[in-house]
């Protein structure tokens, strides 16, 4: 079937288009014309679903939305433990120690018996009959056979109580908590092997750039602008728990380019395509996005990276966001609003969480958008400082170096050093 064939016969109207093929109605412009930030993000994120769960072993559901509650079959630790290295004893036999001389304990491999001592090794069961560990550095082997305590030691010091990790049929996690490797670690030690969890969702990073121009200066300035943008916009896909695919592709034409992106449906949950929209709707993405499915090109009050594009394609109508070939909007755009699709089909909240922050010196911008600014922050006593790493955003060396983002906000021209501005701290949640 030809991708952008229409029908030549004109005597019947064509019928309405169903709602399924449509985009959700777009939000309404901000105060100063643009789209806002936060109702895009919030209208892309409204039109996705999370990825279907399935049963997955605990090592791979690290980072994953977990999808059921889990529930502990039985007590852990299912019997008392040693929470150190040293001698299982009867707490009653060293209760009241003199420091001055001590008492001395026989090493036996079992405390039935009175004035007892077994070694033990931190997370072993305790011997029948022992209700108290006396550590390592508290005891002194005399002749091989015989334990010199000089410390006392009370019933229930240095022991795991059974059900103290996790009480029989208590909840262990929740659906809906990103697991961890010390969450996974409960899990493990309560005796699951699997469990529910969306997959990763697999996103494909489509470079379009221009090659093969007849032109020599333009060629020698092709080589010379490298292609920043899809690799830093890739690697955080990656870093946000998506499985990731870069590719390049130097079509010209609006056919080649949608053959370019059709391509890649088949394995992609999400499409990002990095280059192809400074035209918006009157460029070559636009045209070869026309047949296949809905597409939305906007300005949003952002900075940088205003231009931003966005649809449902192919027969399984998978998002593609459209981000310009500039690596710091590029990589703004993907914050804002590529990462809130990642989460989203994760099952996870699609925003990062936002901190206050002291300025540490002054930033200016424009009051029309929001302003991303690179920054660098450090706890001080008075909470946290932020060092803007350029006065203005956009700078690609800026965001190689910074940890985080100033957020100035639309509507603000301008802030000083000791002024509080939101933060988006990379890296967290």
């Amino acid at each position: 079937m030809a991708l952008f064939g229409r029908s030549k016969k004109s005597a019947a109207p064509e019928p309405a288009e169903p709602e399924t093929t449509r985009l959700a109605l777009a939000p309404e412009p901000g105060p100063h014309g643009a789209r806002t930030v936060e109702g895009q993000r919030d209208w892309i994120c409204s039109m996705l679903e999370p990825l279907m769960p399935f049963g997955m072993n605990l090592i791979d559901a690290s980072g994953l939305s977990l999808c059921e509650d889990l529930l502990a079959d039985g007590d852990l630790p299912a019997l008392p433990e040693a929470s150190c290295d040293g001698y299982a004893v009867i707490s009653i036999d060293v209760r009241d120690v003199d420091p001055a001389g001590g008492v001395v304990l026989t090493i036996t491999s079992d405390v039935h018996e009175p004035a007892s001592a077994v070694p033990v090794l931190v997370g072993h069961p305790m011997p029948p009959g022992a209700d108290a560990v006396v550590p390592l550095e508290a005891a002194i082997v005399v002749d091989g056979e015989n334990l010199l305590v000089k410390c006392s030691v009370d019933a229930g010091v240095n022991v795991r109580q059974v059900g103290s990790d996790a009480a029989d049929g208590s909840v262990i996690a929740t659906a809906g908590t990103m697991l961890d490797e010390r969450l996974l670690g409960l899990i493990g030690g309560a005796g699951f092997d699997k469990v529910l969890c969306r997959p990763r969702p697999r996103v494909v990073v489509l470079s379009l750039r221009e090659r093969d121009r007849s032109s020599q200066a333009f060629e020698m300035a092709a080589r010379q602008h490298r292609d920043a943008a899809s690799f830093m916009v890739a690697s955080a896909c990656r870093a946000d728990g998506a499985q990731v695919w870069r590719e390049e592709s130097a079509a010209l034409e609006a056919a080649s380019i949608a053959e370019a992106v059709t391509d890649q449906l088949i394995r992609a949950d999400l499409l990002i395509t990095i280059g192809g929209i400074e035209q918006g709707a009157d460029g070559p993405l636009a045209e070869a996005l026309e047949g296949l499915g809905p597409v939305d090109f906007s300005t949003v009050a952002l900075r940088p990276g205003p231009v931003q594009g966005f649809g449902l394609i192919g027969a399984d109508r998978v998002p593609v966001l459209m981000l310009g070939s500039d690596p710091a909007g590029a990589y703004t755009g993907y914050e804002a609003f590529g990462r809130p699709v990642i989460r989203t089909l994760m099952g996870a909240s699609p925003e990062r969480p936002v901190v206050r922050a002291t300025l540490d010196a002054p930033v200016s911008g424009d009051r029309g958008v929001c302003e991303y600014i690179p920054a660098r922050a450090v706890a001080g006593p008075d909470g946290l400082h932020a060092l803007p790493l350029a006065d203005r955003p956009g700078a690609l060396g800026a965001i190689a170096r910074c940890d985080g983002f100033l957020v100035l906000g639309e509507g603000s021209m301008s802030a000083q050093a000791g002024d509080g501005l939101d933060y988006l701290a990379l890296g967290s949640g």
